[in-house]
């Protein structure tokens, strides 16, 4: 069985609707602050928008984990 963990940031656009940024396998050490950092950095920035506007406000985060268990056929 293996561990896949994944960290998800979403975003509200001009239109309040959330766009979530998936990143595969952050690390394990990361801190919330780190987080919200990054987050305030891609809204100031603009580096993403969505399909109704720039990002404008921070909607959440979560690291998501799931096991998986590879089954042999």
């Amino acid at each position: 069985m293996m561990d896949k963990v994944k960290l998800e940031m979403d975003f509200l656009d001009a239109v309040n609707k959330v766009t979530r940024i998936t990143l595969d396998d952050p690390r394990a050490d990361l801190l919330p602050t780190e987080i919200q950092e990054a987050m305030d950095s891609i809204i100031t920035h603009n580096i993403f928008a969505s399909k109704d506007g720039d990002f404008v406000a921070i909607g959440g985060a979560r690291v998501v984990t799931t096991s998986v268990n590879e089954m042999e056929l």
